[in-house]
C-alpha cells in the first residue's frame, strides 16, 4: 500500500478484551487501505467479524495490536472531539428520534463542533443544508422521524453523518432493512457522494450482487477470518469470491455477476434476442437446468421475439407467448431430456455460418444472407408476411414476373414464380444436410427480395439449423426437411398462390420436385455423389410420400436427365419459349441438354 491518503490498516488485530490479561482475537493481521474518493465495500459470511472491523475502525473498540490511520493520523489515538469530526458512522441499530423532525435529526450531526452549548451557527445551519442537499433529502426535512420509510430514514442519517463533515463515512449493513430499489438507490447515494465530497467511504453488506457492481475496492474477508482486498474484479477473477460465498447449491457465476444454481444442469441451451433480454432469459433457463452456451450445440434453443418466444428443442419448434410459458416449458424439457441427450441439438452458430458460407460459393440460389445490421430494408418482404396476407402482396409480385416473361397468363406467371421460389429455398436447406446440419429458416425471420435478372435475394436475421441428422434413423431426417421446408415454406406459398390463380396443385407440386431435383443435381455436380448420399436419400424419400408423389422420377446419379416430371411448368407459354430438361412435353431423345434459366 502506498501513500497515507484514506484510511489504512496496518498490522491490525480486532476482538474483544474479556477479562484483564484475556483477550478474544476476531481477525488478525489486517493490512488494507481504502481511498478518498472511493466506495469501498467490506464483504463476508456472517460471524466473519465485519462489525467488529467496523467498530474498531470507528473508535468503539480498541485495537488489539497493529494501526488504524486516516492520512497518516493514528485515529485510535486521536482525542475523542477530534476523532468525532474527522469520523462520521452509521450502525445497523435503529434509531429512537422520539418526536425529532427528519431535520432537528439531521442537525445532530454538528455537535462534534458546536461543543457541550448545541448551539448551531450560521456555518453550522450552512453545513446541515448541504448536507441535505448533498443526500438529497430536501423534501423530508419537515417530516417527523417516525413517519419515514426505512429508505427515507437511511437517508437522513447519512446526511446526520454529512453533516459532521467528516473525511471518513463508515456504515454498517446500511441496507439491512430496507428494499431493493432502496438499496440501490442508497449505494449510488454513498458512490456519487464519495466522489463529488472526496470522501473514504467505507461500508459492509450482504448484498453482493450489488457491491460487486457498484464498489470501487472490496475488503473480503474470507472463511478463515483472512483479509483479501481489491477490485472487485480482481476478486472475483482470482477466485476468492467464489471459494466465500459458494455453497452445494449455488455457484457465483463470473459471467453474471450473479449466483447460479448447481447440481441439476443437465443440458445446454443457446439464447437470442435484445440485448436487454438474453440475460434474463439466461436466467430463467438457468432456473430449470440448463447451462447456457454461446457455441457448440445445444439440447435446447430459445430466441425473444417481440413479448414472446420461439423456443426449440429435439427438432420442434414452440411459440410461447410469456415468461411463465417458458418457465413451463424449459421445466418440461428438461424432465423429459434422455440422459444421454436428443439425436438433434440446435447446431453450434459457427457450424450454420460456415454452411451459409460453403452453400453461397455453390452458386447464387443457394446463398443465404444474414443479419439485418447491414441491410437495406427496401424491397425486402417477410415470408410470413406473404404466407398470411391472402396473395394482396404477391398478386402484385405475380403481375411484375408475367410482364418480364412477356405473358398475359396468370397461371404462367404464378408458376415460374413458384418454381424459382422453391428452388431459392430448396438449395440452401438441402446445402446444409450435406454438410450435417438442417438450415431452420423460420418463415417469421426471412425475407426475400426481387432481384430482376438474378436470384432472388434471401435473407435471415439469426440463421440456425439442427446438427446430428447421423444419429437419425430411417425417415427422419426427411421428416425433419419436410417440416422446414415443405411444411413451413412450401405448402403455405402454394396456398398463397393458388388464391391469385386456381393453378393445378399437382403442377405446383411438381414444380416443388424439380426444384429439389435441380439443387440435388448441382450438389452432386459440385460436391460429388459419396458427400451427396445422404441428401440423395433425404429427397428420394420426400419424392414418396404426399404432397411431392407422383410428381416425377428421380434417375440415379450421373444420369442426364436427373429428374422428369409428370407435369409441366408452363414455361414454354412464356415470350422466350422453351422446355426444361426434365419436362414432361419432351420425349426423351428431345431432351435439352441444357436450357434458359426460367426463374424471374
Amino acid at each position: 500500500m502506498s501513500g497515507p491518503d484514506g484510511l489504512r490498516l496496518d498490522a491490525l488485530t480486532v476482538g474483544y478484551r474479556t477479562g484483564r490479561r484475556r483477550v478474544a482475537e476476531v481477525l488478525t493481521g489486517l493490512a488494507a487501505a481504502a481511498a478518498r474518493g472511493e466506495l469501498t465495500v467490506l464483504l463476508g459470511p456472517n460471524g466473519a467479524g465485519k462489525s467488529t472491523l467496523l467498530r474498531t475502525v470507528a473508535g468503539l473498540h480498541p485495537p488489539l495490536a497493529g494501526t488504524v490511520t486516516l492520512d497518516g493520523a493514528d485515529l485510535p489515538r486521536m482525542p475523542a472531539a477530534r476523532r468525532a469530526r474527522r469520523l462520521a458512522v452509521v450502525l445497523t441499530e435503529r434509531v429512537d428520534a422520539g418526536l425529532l423532525s427528519a431535520r432537528e435529526l439531521i442537525e445532530l450531526g454538528r455537535h462534534p463542533h458546536t461543543g457541550s452549548g448545541g448551539t448551531l451557527r450560521r456555518g453550522d445551519h450552512a453545513a446541515v443544508g448541504a448536507a441535505i442537499a448533498a443526500a438529497r433529502a430536501g423534501h423530508l426535512a419537515g417530516r417527523r422521524v417516525a413517519e419515514l420509510s426505512d429508505g427515507e430514514r437511511q437517508r437522513v442519517l447519512t446526511a446526520r453523518a454529512l453533516a459532521q463533515q467528516p473525511s471518513v463515512l463508515l456504515l454498517d449493513e446500511p441496507g439491512a432493512f430496507l428494499d431493493a430499489t432502496s438499496r440501490v438507490e442508497l449505494l449510488g447515494l454513498l458512490r456519487r457522494l464519495a466522489r463529488e465530497q472526496n470522501l473514504c467511504v467505507l461500508l459492509s453488506t450482504h448484498d453482493l450482487e450489488l457491491a460487486l457492481r457498484l464498489a470501487d475496492h472490496v475488503w473480503l474477508v474470507d472463511r478463515h477470518r483472512r483479509l483479501r482486498t481489491g477490485a472487485p474484479e480482481q476478486l472475483v477473477a482470482d477466485g476468492a469470491v467464489s471459494a466465500v460465498f459458494d455453497t452445494a447449491e449455488l455457484s457465483f457465476d463470473p459471467r453474471s455477476g450473479g449466483f447460479a444454481l448447481l447440481g441439476s444442469a443437465t443440458g445446454t441451451a443457446h439464447v437470442h434476442g435484445p440485448r436487454a433480454t438474453t440475460p434474463l432469459l439466461a436466467r430463467a433457463l438457468s432456473r430449470h437446468g440448463w447451462t447456457v452456451v454461446t457455441d457448440g450445440p445445444a439440447d435446447v434453443d430459445v430466441t425473444a421475439i417481440g413479448s414472446g418466444f420461439l423456443a426449440r428443442a429435439d427438432g420442434r419448434t414452440t411459440r410461447l407467448p410469456g415468461w411463465s410459458d417458458l418457465a413451463g416449458w424449459a421445466r418440461d424439457r428438461h424432465t423429459r431430456r434422455p440422459a444421454e441427450g436428443w439425436p438433434l441439438r440446435r447446431a453450434a452458430p459457427s457450424d450454420v455460418a460456415d454452411c451459409l458460407r460453403a452453400a453461397a460459393s455453390i452458386g447464387a440460389y443457394f446463398a443465404v444472407e444474414s443479419g439485418w445490421d447491414d441491410a437495406d430494408p427496401a424491397g425486402w418482404r417477410p415470408l410470413d408476411e406473404l404466407y398470411r396476407d391472402g396473395g394482396k402482396t404477391l398478386a402484385g409480385v405475380v403481375e411484375t414476373v408475367g410482364q418480364r416473361l412477356g405473358t398475359d397468363e396468370l397461371r404462367v406467371a404464378v408458376s415460374v414464380l413458384q418454381l424459382g421460389f422453391a428452388a431459392r429455398l430448396a438449395s440452401p436447406m438441402l446445402a446444409g444436410l450435406a454438410r450435417g446440419v438442417v438450415l431452420d429458416l423460420d418463415p417469421a425471420d426471412v425475407a426475400v427480395q426481387s432481384r430482376f435478372g438474378e436470384a432472388p435475394g434471401l435473407r435471415c436475421g439469426s440463421p440456425g439449423g439442427w446438427a446430428g441428422t447421423e444419429r437419425l434413423h430411417g425417415a427422419a431426417p426427411a421428416d425433419l426437411l419436410g417440416e422446414l421446408l415443405v411444411d413451413a415454406h412450401l405448402a403455405p406459398m402454394i396456398a398463397v398462390l393458388r388464391r391469385i390463380s386456381p393453378v393445378s396443385e399437382r403442377l405446383l407440386w411438381g414444380n416443388a420436385a424439380s426444384a429439389l431435383a435441380g439443387a440435388l443435381r448441382m450438389l452432386e455436380t459440385n460436391l460429388g455423389t459419396a458427400a451427396t448420399r445422404r441428401v440423395r436419400i433425404v429427397v428420394e424419400q420426400l419424392l414418396e410420400r404426399p404432397p411431392l408423389a407422383g410428381t416425377g422420377a428421380l434417375a440415379a446419379p450421373g444420369v442426364t436427365p436427373l429428374f422428369r416430371r409428370r407435369s409441366c411448368c408452363l414455361y414454354y407459354r412464356t415470350a422466350v419459349g422453351g422446355h426444361c430438361a426434365d419436362c414432361a412435353l419432351l420425349p426423351a431423345a428431345r431432351r435439352p441438354s441444357r436450357v434458359a434459366d426460367p426463374h424471374p
